[in-house]
């Protein structure tokens, strides 16, 4: 079940970079979308599951900074 929710999310990754571009998640229409909306449910599943997420590496903590900084947001990372 894991591994099929693990799949689904990735075709959904792949679908939201389709429609919104890349850095979807600095796209105000991904927000409230179905896409989002579905990653959300599979990411409850999966937790519920007790699916652990990997940490992220030094090098995605310095992305997710500098697209926080684009986005005009002072976030504590």
């Amino acid at each position: 079940m894991i591994e099929r929710l693990l799949e689904t999310r990735e075709n959904l990754f792949e679908i939201a970079a389709t429609l919104y571009g890349d850095l979807f998640v600095a796209e105000d229409a991904f927000w409230g979308s179905v896409t989002d909306r579905k990653l959300q449910d599979n990411t409850i599943q999966l937790e519920t599951l007790g699916h652990q997420f990997e940490q992220p590496s030094e090098e995605q903590v310095e992305a997710a900074k500098e697209l926080a900084k684009k986005l005009g947001l002072d976030l504590d990372l």
